[in-house]
């Protein structure tokens, strides 16, 4: 049985004008679903897209073509209502890759956990709201006396944690983290990502995993598009996209990760993409849930 759709982005286009005789078509005609439940991997080079994926499908930005359904329900375009875009703000949440930049800094991290709860103006107290923080900040590893810390007293990894806390504290359905672990240390970054998985695996959430760190991305995701400039190129389940990649990109971006092993490292050899090479328009499935942007030459 096929799990139940959460959301369902159709033909999404976004352009962006840089003046009068210049514009950047950052998302050109781009389909993506998420299952409830499932982590959905977004991948590609800087500037393909992936960060204005997110706004759209989070309702930062309107679409300037295509659409947004969230649980069936529209939430851009001409059809959606402001209740539906209210409905979109609570249960879906974005975490963003800069935490030092996404959290306030005049703002103690109690106040940074409750203003969601403010802002959504939420029925429950303050005190069972208090109590919801301190319980969040331990799920994410963090004791109650970060309540009074202000973001400038937390290490990289701290605020991050913070910004996990407070994107959980209107229990989302779909959870857009958007590079989330690239500005933090090697170290740091394989904690988030064990908080993640923890955590998906406690509350049942959907994600949508944006990175452009391919062991990340495969360690965590369930598929994984593949996005080349404005356009996803390949979409399959993760393991199949690994081991199977069908697009000349795809194989270039596999061919670059990193392996722990110094003989493989020196012996290893990088595919080269060939830019010239057209994407096509459309997503043809080449096997039972593997799409691929063709021509392929």
């Amino acid at each position: 049985m096929e799990k139940e759709l959460i959301l369902e982005a159709t033909h999404l286009c976004q352009t962006f004008h840089m003046n009068e005789h210049s514009r950047v078509d950052a998302v050109r005609d781009v389909s993506l679903t998420i299952h409830r439940g499932e982590v959905l991997g977004l991948v590609g080079e800087s500037g393909c897209g992936k960060s204005t994926i997110a706004r759209l499908v989070t309702g930062i930005e309107q679409p300037a073509a295509g659409s947004v359904l969230f649980e069936g329900l529209p939430v851009s375009g001409p059809h959606a209502d402001a209740v539906q875009k209210k409905k979109l703000h609570q249960k879906v949440q974005l975490i963003f890759q800069d935490s030092a930049a996404a959290l306030n800094p005049r703002m103690t991290v109690q106040k940074i956990l409750l203003e969601p709860v403010h802002i959504q103006k939420f029925k429950a107290g303050k005190k069972a709201a208090l109590q919801k923080a301190i319980h969040l900040l331990a799920e994410v590893g963090l004791n109650e006396t970060y309540l009074s810390k202000y973001p400038g007293e937390l290490s990289g990894g701290q605020r991050q944690r913070v910004a996990i806390a407070r994107s959980l504290m209107l229990d989302p359905e779909l959870i857009v983290a958007d590079e989330p672990i690239s500005s933090l240390d090697i170290s740091i970054q394989a904690q988030i990502m064990m908080l993640f998985l923890h955590l998906r695996q406690e509350r049942k959430f959907s994600m949508l995993f944006i990175a452009h760190d391919l062991s990340a991305v495969r360690f965590i995701s369930d598929r994984v598009a593949v996005m080349l400039q404005g356009k996803v190129v390949e979409l399959a389940p993760t393991e199949e996209l690994f081991q199977n990649p069908l697009h000349p990109y795809t194989r270039s971006l596999l061919s670059s990760i990193h392996v722990p092993d110094p003989v493989f490292e020196r012996n290893k050899r990088s595919i080269p993409y060939d830019r010239t090479l057209p994407l096509g328009d459309t997503l043809h499935e080449k096997q039972p849930g593997h799409f691929v942007l063709e021509p392929l030459h």
